[in-house]
């Protein structure tokens, strides 16, 4: 089960810590069993160059609730061209630059907003275009893990989730 893996990754010894740990993502795994739609979803480590974030990121995705593009799970990150990204559409953009905070992250998006055909994108046209703070979690192995598995729920699922981490570990970019 791919939650456990993360649980086993965390380097805590506190049996009572990991049993929190363990009990939130399986919050998100219960309620996922009633869930169909896996949407595809995007996670940019770098905006350039286009960059698909690898490594644990496609297993944090699945585990919240999405299906991971372009991207293969246990991989390393991958330069990709745009018209990878165009050919996949997909229904969810998450920005998650390595080591950028949100702030910093907007300041960097303007390459993205100017690619061609970037507006037809149907995690634009539906407002699906968010960006995560890559600095304080994402590429950690300690238990932001877990906040940030919960805010990819929020994002990828949000009829589901409310963890109250939007403002403060992630935004919905408006255009």
């Amino acid at each position: 089960m791919p939650a456990d893996n993360i649980i086993s990754l965390i380097p805590i010894t506190d049996q009572s810590v990991i049993e929190e740990l363990q009990e939130r993502l399986d919050i998100i795994e219960h309620k996922l069993k009633f869930i169909d739609k896996k949407p595809s979803t995007l996670c940019l480590e770098w905006l350039n160059p286009l960059t698909v974030a690898g490594n644990l990121l496609p297993e944090l995705v699945e585990i919240a609730g999405g299906t991971p593009v372009l991207a293969t799970l246990g991989m390393p990150s991958l330069v990709v061209d745009w018209d990878e990204i165009q050919q996949t559409d997909p229904d969810v953009i998450v920005i998650v630059a390595r080591g950028l905070s949100v702030e910093q992250s907007m300041r960097q998006i303007s390459a993205l907003l100017q690619e061609p055909g970037f507006a037809d994108l149907q995690a634009v046209k539906n407002k699906r275009l968010y960006i995560a703070d890559g600095a304080a979690y994402f590429y950690q192995t300690d238990a932001g893990l877990v906040d940030a598995i919960e805010m990819l729920a929020e994002i990828i699922q949000p009829k589901q989730f409310i963890f109250g981490n939007e403002g403060e570990g992630w935004i919905k970019f408006e255009m």
